[in-house]
């Protein structure tokens, strides 16, 4: 039965399709060009059989879609960003960021290579991202080099997120398994089937020994003895394989590749920092990607959409990050401290004498005042959720130009007077 998606279209709604250049479980990839904004995308295209039972075809729809709804929302340098999707004569499409270069998959059976410092300075940055990813919820559940670009400059995407899995507390997941089983950790191919941040970690592990091996941890002529093997057998040593893989290295991808959860890197941002750690030089490489990081979050806000891109780079210079936990007091009531805050992500409560008064969300501004009068703070702010926050001092403020300055507190004023607003449209309604 033949596939609608192995005929090249020529357009799918606004996009004019130039070449296939992948094909996988999900769908056919197209290098395509948008008109409208001018630029090369990836467009891939569901499988669509043709007198395929409703229900089934209906499932592999939600399945496909499931993508867009784990990747859309995601903004980080090191993970693909989706820019679009829709249907278009029975055409299931996602749009996404085109990328110049291959998956690592090539650098694993093909005549590519990588040195181990290549390879250390690729899954570092494939640390960062997977780190992003698992920050924003999601745990991808499909990790493998084929689901990892590189770049001709050098830089990773992570990408693939068509069987990702968002994170809603349970930690468990029902059902059979999908994706690549060879890159999974045991807990994903067995009856266990649990999933944390560690099952992404594992497949990270396996992904950067596939790389320093160039061949897969493990060989199975059926899926039962892979199964088995990766439940309970050890790859083949690396130092075996290739004797000038560094012993530190090689510890690494044993941690993240340990059989018992808890027992590899708590966290992608722990194996970042332990390759980092090995490596001194990719602590800049980790600045560069937490800087990409910030400033594609601030060109997001309403609060900025008036900066432009060298105004954004400054307010990240200018300005300090900071994450709190759900109930964490930001601000006191009285506080002498009077940096300004801009809510990166989460939301927080406005209390005055223990009573709550409002609440912000991402993109809103609180402590202005405070800012710019220099008195104490008048009221206290408590984290409503888990929440990141950009705050910038006196000091930080005076490294920006003065243009920037002057944005600042155009965008106070505004608040100022909108609020100044709100409150007396409160007190006319109150005496009504």
């Amino acid at each position: 039965m033949n596939s609608k998606s192995s005929k090249r279209p020529s357009k799918i709604a606004k996009y004019e399709i130039k070449r296939r250049i992948g094909r996988g479980s999900m769908g056919v990839v197209y290098e395509a060009f948008d008109p409208f904004v001018q630029r090369t995308v990836a467009i891939k295209v569901a499988h669509s059989q043709e007198d395929q039972d409703p229900a089934i075809t209906q499932k592999a729809r939600e399945g496909f879609f499931a993508e867009v709804y784990s990747a859309g929302r995601m903004q980080h340098p090191s993970v693909i960003s989706v820019y679009d999707a829709g249907q278009e004569d029975d055409y299931n499409y996602i749009v996404m960021e085109y990328v110049d270069g291959v998956t690592l998959q090539d650098y694993v059976v093909g005549d590519k290579s990588l040195t181990p410092n290549q390879v250390v300075d690729v899954i570092y940055q494939c640390a960062k991202g997977l780190d992003y990813v698992h920050r924003q919820g999601v745990i991808h559940r499909d990790l493998k080099p084929g689901n990892i670009m590189l770049s001709s400059d050098g830089e990773v995407k992570i990408m693939d997120f068509s069987i990702a899995h968002i994170d809603i507390g349970t930690g468990t997941h029902e059902g059979d398994i999908l994706g690549s089983p060879m890159y999974m950790p045991p807990e994903q191919v067995t009856v266990e089937k649990r999933l944390v941040a560690q099952s992404d970690i594992y497949s990270l592990g396996a992904s950067m020994y596939a790389l320093l091996a160039k061949k897969t941890p493990y060989k199975a002529s059926n899926i039962d003895s892979l199964i088995y093997q990766i439940a309970n057998l050890e790859p083949e040593a690396l130092e075996e394989i290739n004797p000038d893989i560094p012993e530190h290295v090689i510890k690494i991808v044993s941690k993240a590749m340990n059989k018992i959860i808890y027992d590899r890197h708590e966290s992608a941002q722990e194996l970042a920092e332990e390759l980092g750690h090995s490596f001194g030089r990719l602590r800049q490489v980790g600045d560069r990607i937490d800087m990409q990081e910030q400033w594609t979050a601030l060109r997001h806000l309403n609060f900025f959409k008036d900066f432009n891109d060298a105004q954004i780079t400054e307010v990240v210079e200018a300005s300090e990050w900071d994450d709190f936990e759900k109930g964490e007091v930001i601000v006191k009531e009285g506080d002498k401290e009077t940096s300004f805050f801009i809510v990166i992500k989460g939301g927080v409560e406005v209390f005055k004498k223990d009573r709550v008064i409002g609440t912000m969300k991402q993109g809103d501004c609180f402590g202005e005042i405070a800012f710019i009068t220099k008195k104490p703070r008048g009221a206290t702010i408590i984290a409503r959720t888990n929440v990141t926050l950009m705050s910038v001092s006196t000091s930080l403020m005076e490294q920006a130009s003065l243009e920037t300055q002057l944005q600042y507190y155009r965008i106070f004023l505004e608040n100022l007077v909108l609020r100044l607003s709100q409150t007396t449209e409160k007190l006319v309604e109150s005496k009504k």
